[in-house]
């Protein structure tokens, strides 16, 4: 039971549909086992899909830039990095943003069957303009407004 697992390149021989497939996979083992992986790749989408923590190497394996994907795509430390990166960074950062990250505050929420006054109190004791009106199973289903 090592404590470092070596990948070279483990999914370059595959399509993209099964590519696609075994990084979902070996993330879901990751977390399960955590293990730490070594994943080497020339895919720059594929490091930033699968690591915590990305190497970008320049000739004779010098470390051009070590951190974490999100970091890389916002601040390269070159132009050699930033040309590995390739075009899209933006975009490609946006795709690493969680929503449970994005650091949202709670919402009063009520439901589509409280009462109006129940509404009304709870807009009142929140002391916000607005309410988040969740459906009969829990899940937003339209923001009510104080007007």
């Amino acid at each position: 039971d090592p404590p470092v697992l070596l990948m070279d390149e483990p999914f370059g021989a595959v399509d993209p549909i099964t590519r696609d497939h075994l990084q979902d996979e070996l993330i879901r083992l990751q977390h399960e086992l955590h293990k730490t992986i070594v994943f080497v790749t020339h895919d720059f989408d594929e490091a930033i899909k699968i690591g915590d923590r990305i190497a970008v190497l320049r000739d004779r394996s010098k470390i051009a830039q070590f951190d974490t994907p999100e970091a890389i795509l916002t601040n390269p430390a070159d132009d050699f990095v930033s040309g590995f990166v390739g075009a899209g960074a933006a975009l490609k950062r946006l795709n690493l943003t969680r929503v449970r990250d994005v650091g949202i505050t709670d919402w009063p929420t009520v439901s589509v069957d409280d009462p109006l006054q129940t509404i009304f109190d709870k807009l009142r004791e929140a002391g916000r303009t607005e309410l988040l009106m969740l459906d009969r199973r829990e899940r937003p289903y339209k923001w009510l407004r104080r007007g």
